[in-house]
């Protein structure tokens, strides 16, 4: 195995980007947390290719180095057992901890509103995912474009689409066939309304060249533009729900499920498509079962009842008490490059402007702590930036590259509090409890942490539906326990959440040199160049402490020892069992 610690097109191969100018502008892989990985994939121009087959019986990913949990060695990846072939049959069970919400994709990014539209509707392009899967890289692959192009100058691209695609033979769509014109019309939705129009400022013009041709024209060359494409935020979905108003309430797609039902409270059921056009669906359905409380997700984990549970052994500390009861469970590890939840103020509110009372709970905040008590050492202590982008290491507060305000310094927490006439500062922050690790434990811990500064830490927990409308829709009154929506490529961290017109901005920065920096960026083919322009955005960010980051845990994953042909890890979370269970459905199988 080759260190990738030079490679300058680690995460992304030569079939994800234009002149390896996307996430190669962060100049390091992803594998040198592990320190090796494998890049067999030269060139540096964009193709396409054919699908590949169906699950792969013997293969699968080298096991690499992991974490000690237990005495045991948790991989960052494991390859599938020998000699297992993949039988059909059976419903696969999670215990999911989002919420039935609209399934209009456009509308949001959370698992309430994309875990359904995703396990039905496919994409032009994925990700590679599973056991074959390194989850160190980023790799383009074909879904329902079997091939695509980039013109040199790298304004236009052209996708070949798949033959025969149908949609699922339900009605309105009654499986008619998949044509270039469907695509676009998905496209032109995400590109004029909804949460995603970010991704596609840049867009000049979607063409249907013939039914099995399309167009995407740029207005200028952008190096991530098709990462978005191959995302879990772009699946194409039918013009017919979206002109019978149902788009928000019902799913059909083309994708390796049908929705059967779905219910607020209770979860989403889904049989397989028998048309699938990728070929065989293993299991018979799935069956997604709302299992907010822990305990009771464990505990049906344990009785057998559930094939995989959201919060069950996804912690390193979770897991060792679960290994102790069921030491024959699979399990992955998963290292964060950047961190996910923040305490997260509504800038438009005059007592958040000021930039010495952020400060300030950045100070009071004891991140290593945080780490200790809440994920027992397993954690990292990083912005929402995804340190990759940038640097070879992961920076630290030692290095200074993570400026004056990382640190912990309650002292000088309480002489800014002074200085900007708030020495008893209150802070009422709303959360939704995800997960006991990323949420209820360290806003318990922050309480007393904010406490030691003379701040009144307020963390009232809320139901996810009200969370998420305040949130999503930026309008929380003072401070939330606020997501940071995880994509994939440069363009998500540096423009997307930091433009002041940006509707992923949900921080509502408003900074006019970022947001002349973020523009500057997303076209910025040099890499060196465009490090440096992502530099001054991380050194000004991290300066105004326009969101003070929680730490990050060094999450595990862990499934049924039954559970075959699956992995939900992966390099910036483009392969969450959170949101992503759907697109390896085809390749699920039960060994038992």
């Amino acid at each position: 195995m080759s260190s990738l610690l030079g490679d300058k097109e680690s995460l992304l191969t030569r079939r994800s980007v234009l002149r390896g100018g996307a996430l190669a502008a962060g100049g390091v892989a992803a594998a040198a947390l592990i320190g090796c990985g494998s890049d067999d994939d030269g060139g540096d121009q964009p193709s396409g290719g054919t699908s590949g087959g169906g699950a792969s019986a013997t293969a699968g990913a080298t096991p690499v180095a992991g974490i000690q949990v237990g005495g045991k060695t948790i991989p960052y990846a494991f390859a599938e057992p020998a000699g297992k072939t993949p039988k059909a049959g059976g419903t696969a069970v999670f215990g999911v901890t989002w919420d039935v919400s609209t399934m209009d994709p456009t509308k949001s990014a959370a698992g309430g509103t994309i875990t359904v539209p995703n396990t039905v509707y496919d994409r032009l392009l994925g990700f590679k995912r599973g056991p074959d899967a390194d989850p160190f890289k980023l790799d383009l692959v074909p879904e329902l474009a079997k091939s695509w192009e980039t013109s040199p100058d790298g304004l236009t691209y052209t996708f070949k689409l798949q033959p025969n695609v149908k949609w699922q033979n339900v009605a309105p769509l009654n499986g008619r066939a998949f044509k270039a014109a469907d695509a676009k019309f998905a496209l032109d939705r995400y590109k004029t309304e909804g949460v995603h129009k970010p991704y596609y400022t840049n867009v000049k013009s979607i063409d249907v060249v013939d039914d099995a041709t399309l167009k995407i024209t740029l207005n200028k060359p952008q190096p991530d533009f098709l990462i978005p494409i191959a995302s879990r935020y772009t699946t194409i979905h039918p013009k017919e729900l979206v002109d019978s108003g149902d788009i928000e309430k019902k799913v059909i797609g083309t994708g390796p499920m049908i929705l059967k039902d779905a219910q607020s409270g209770t979860g989403a059921t889904f049989v397989k498509n028998p048309e699938y056009w990728a070929g065989q669906v293993y299991v018979d359905g799935i069956d997604c079962r709302v299992m907010t409380d822990g305990a009771a997700q464990l505990a049906a984990f344990r009785a057998k009842q559930i094939d995989f549970g959201y919060v069950v052994g996804a912690t390193p500390a979770d897991l060792e008490t679960l290994l102790k009861t069921n030491p024959d469970v699979q399990a992955t590890a998963s290292r964060p490059v950047n961190t996910t939840f923040a305490i997260s103020f509504n800038l438009d509110n005059p007592k958040w402007q000021d930039v010495r009372i952020r400060r300030a709970i950045s100070l009071a905040m004891d991140r290593n702590e945080l780490i200790q008590l809440v994920f027992q050492g397993n954690g990292v202590a990083l912005p929402t930036f995804p340190w990759i982008f940038l640097f070879d290491q992961q920076p630290t507060v030692e290095s200074g590259l993570l400026g004056k305000w990382f640190k912990t310094d309650v002292a000088e927490a309480k002489k800014l509090l002074d200085a900007a006439g708030q020495p008893n500062l209150s802070v009422p922050m709303i959360y939704y409890n995800y997960n006991d690790a990323t949420n209820t434990r360290p806003n318990e811990v922050l309480v007393d942490q904010m406490r030691r500064a003379g701040i009144n830490f307020e963390a009232k927990k809320t139901d996810y539906t009200e969370f998420n409308s305040q949130w999503i829709g930026a309008k929380f009154a003072e401070v939330a326990d606020g997501w940071a929506a995880q994509g994939f490529d440069t363009d998500n961290f540096f423009y997307q959440h930091m433009r002041s017109d940006s509707t992923g901005n949900r921080w509502r920065i408003k900074d006019a040199e970022i947001d002349a920096w973020a523009e500057q960026q997303r076209s910025e083919i040099n890499p060196q160049a465009r490090k440096e322009i992502l530099r001054k955005i991380w050194d000004k960010a991290l300066d105004q402490m326009y969101r003070v980051e929680k730490p990050a845990n060094i999450g595990t994953v862990t499934y049924q020892p039954w559970m075959r042909g699956v992995r939900y890890s992966g390099v910036l979370g483009a392969n969450s069992y959170f949101y992503d269970i759907g697109a390896q459905a085809k390749n699920l199988w039960l060994d038992k």
